[in-house]
């Protein structure tokens, strides 16, 4: 009698939980659809989305259809007095409620293997075939000459379209808010390499422009052209290592990696401080660095002119010894011819041309004494050059080792704070690996809970009304399962809690409320 009677209860449940389970994976998936066509697919792209659609909707319509078809099943029961009929003859209410149970395990089973498994790989398969699907529109769009295209950072006007040539082009790149390079072009033609990811832009008869903040009356040209190609790359969805794309295994594996390069990491004494005060930190030491590095550029530049100049003055002083020999040389030739002439002047020989070449070689003393003084003159001025670079030189030197010192000391606290940075960033994202695999481990056990919050519900409802079944399911799922999951994501990803009682919470409070319904409807 035991066994007919749950036979009995579980076809009861399965007529209700199957319409139930039907209808919120339509509902779902079609929320999911709608989403993807507001990023712009259209509906023939989505069909080959639709299997992966309805495997995203399955970890999410499983525990709602579990909750719908316990409480309309029992409510039903309740209403046609079948419970109180069987308690009347003496079967225990746990005889009732057990198979449902057993089949709240066994989906709870069926839902972790979809969310730990199969969810994930899904997840990234449908990332891929809905970019490629994006490409393929985008494709069509830039035939049809739409009159504009958004490409972050990137956004291209096209005026008109003659014989499958845009008119009118102009391509804006942006920078946050601001509009940071401007090509203007009277025609061109636009291409999607797909192979390549990238979109490739031939333009003719333009223009290059640059906008000025500064001066807003003027628009700079910075230069025209005839003909050019503009490359404008797509960017591709990039897997994430650390989320949605994993399976549960594959996060374990990497938080035990990131654990293994933590152990081998250790905190400084800024470990006190918050990741934004040690970002800060480091934004303002890499600050004072890279003034640091300009001053000893302009320093070792000085430096380098100093050298150049003390080797400038030392080959000139070397010159200037050269001219003041040759003059010597030529006061003491002078002095000779001189000295040759006067006793041709005691010597019968004598006359006037003598008295005329005595003269010019006076006159040839005279200037090389002149040329050895200026020389000397340019001797002194080229030393006193060399003595005040050869100062430079060294003051250069001892400010280049200061910054040096000054650069290695910056240096050494960047490190530690980046050292510091990268110790926050592998515990964020072992956190991160936390959340996911905990929020699809109380996702898939939810089954559970709604099953043991749903039984004493159907009952305290006595209806077997299919509408307020799904009211009162909604209610329990919209009202208050699912603000406490995204209340208990919220303080886990803020590190406010930990995590699993961030992420279990829900489940815990429903089923601390079940079991309470449970105590004041039977006791």
């Amino acid at each position: 009698m035991i066994r007919i009677l749950q036979r009995y209860i579980v076809r009861e449940w399965f007529r209700t939980f199957l319409p139930s389970l039907a209808c919120f994976e339509f509902l779902i998936f079609l929320g999911f659809a709608i989403q993807l066509l507001h990023k712009g697919l259209d509906i023939i792209a989505i069909r080959s989305l639709i299997p992966h659609l309805f495997i995203q909707a399955a970890p999410y319509s499983v525990p709602s259809a579990l909750l719908t078809a316990t409480s309309m099943a029992y409510g039903r029961m309740s209403a046609d007095h079948e419970i109180v009929a069987i308690q009347t003859s003496g079967v225990h209410i746990r005889k009732i409620i057990t198979p449902i149970l057993i089949l709240g395990v066994i989906f709870s089973l069926i839902t972790l293997v979809l969310s730990a498994e199969v969810l994930p790989r899904s997840c990234y398969k449908m990332v891929m075939l809905r970019d490629r699907a994006i490409n393929n529109i985008l494709a069509g769009r830039l035939a049809a000459s739409h009159k504009k295209i958004d490409l972050y950072p990137y956004q291209i006007y096209v005026g008109s379209m003659e014989d499958k040539v845009n008119k009118d082009i102009a391509v804006i790149e942006y920078a946050n808010d601001y509009v940071t390079n401007v090509i203007l072009a009277e025609e061109g033609t636009i291409e999607v390499n797909a192979p390549e990811n990238k979109i490739l832009l031939t333009l003719h008869r333009g223009e290059f422009i640059k906008p000025n903040y500064n001066a807003s009356g003027e628009i700079p040209r910075l230069g025209v052209f005839n003909e050019t190609t503009f490359e404008i790359p797509l960017k591709e969805k990039q897997k994430d290592s650390s989320t949605k794309y994993m399976t549960i295994f594959q996060l374990c594996d990497d938080n035990k990696k990131i654990e293994k390069e933590l152990a081998n990491m250790k905190m400084s004494l800024n470990s006190q401080k918050n990741k934004d005060a040690l970002a800060k930190e480091l934004n303002a030491y890499k600050e004072e660095l890279s003034n640091l590095s300009k001053n000893r550029e302009k320093l070792v530049l000085e430096l380098k002119q100093s050298n150049e100049n003390l080797a400038r003055q030392k080959s000139k002083i070397e010159g200037l010894g050269n001219e003041t020999k040759i003059a010597k040389n030529y006061i003491l030739v002078a002095t000779e011819n001189l000295i040759q002439a006067k006793k041709e002047i005691k010597t019968d020989t004598f006359n006037e041309d003598i008295d005329k070449k005595i003269m010019q070689i006076k006159e040839t003393i005279d200037t090389e004494k002149q040329r050895i003084y200026s020389i000397e003159q340019k001797v002194v001025t080229a030393k006193k050059i060399q003595n005040d670079e050869i100062k430079n030189i060294a003051a250069h030197s001892q400010a280049i080792c200061e910054l040096n010192t000054q650069q290695d000391a910056l240096f050494k606290k960047s490190k530690t704070i980046e050292n510091d940075l990268t110790i926050f960033d592998k515990e964020g994202l072992k956190r991160k690996n936390d959340i996911s695999m905990h929020k699809r481990l109380a996702q898939a056990f939810s089954c559970m809970t709604f099953i043991i919050i749903g039984i004493p519900l159907g009952i305290m409802l006595r209806s077997g009304h299919l509408m307020i079944a799904f009211g009162a399911s909604f209610m329990i799922i919209l009202f208050v399962y699912y603000p406490l999951v995204v209340t208990g994501i919220v303080l886990a990803e803020d590190t406010l809690i930990p995590v699993i009682p961030a992420l279990w919470g829900a489940n815990i409070i429903l089923f601390i409320g079940g079991i309470f319904t449970f105590r004041k409807l039977f006791t």
